[in-house]
């Protein structure tokens, strides 16, 4: 005799169905930033610089990254960061190797999209990271309405002189 789903079972089923992708709860959610990434051209016409970002996924409850931008022939800034869980994921910026500063990543994440927040930080206040496909995109922002720094990175194949 052939059995069908019960009732609860068919419930459950649609609401996994139904159900927004998950958020990231731990630091593994976030692999997908791993990689070498470099601002188009666009940005670099702008500016005058080129901006680089690395992230490193080891196999660790941790991502390691670093940025730096250049231009007019030499390094203009540079930065240390890491994603590491205290209870939720927290993106950990070191500009210019300074103290810490800690962004929470807020709960209403879905996949390749990240946003962290520190609302007692003057600049920036919040880092939005989005990646689609072979782009990755870096929003910063204080919390005004004009005052957002936008980046667009293409991913590349990792230079000798940034692998970690």
């Amino acid at each position: 005799m052939k059995q069908h789903p019960t009732p609860i079972f068919r419930i459950f089923l649609a609401a996994l169905l139904i159900a927004p992708a998950a958020a990231a709860q731990d630091v593994s959610d976030l692999r997908w930033l791993a990689g070498c990434w470099r601002t188009e051209p666009p940005r670099e016409a702008e500016s005058g610089a080129t901006f680089y970002e690395v992230w490193i996924a080891p196999e660790a409850p941790i991502l390691l990254g670093y940025d730096y931008h250049e231009g007019e022939g030499e390094i203009q800034g540079w930065s240390q960061m890491r994603i590491e869980s205290n209870g939720v994921p927290e993106f950990v910026d070191m500009p210019l190797g300074s103290f810490p500063i800690r962004y929470r990543l807020l709960g209403e994440e879905t996949n390749n999209r990240a946003t962290f927040v520190n609302a007692g930080h003057d600049f920036p206040k919040r880092i939005e990271y989005r990646r689609e496909g072979n782009r990755l995109y870096r929003r910063i922002s204080g919390g005004e309405p004009d005052d957002a720094q936008e980046f667009e990175f293409r991913r590349i194949r990792c230079p000798t002189h940034l692998r970690p």
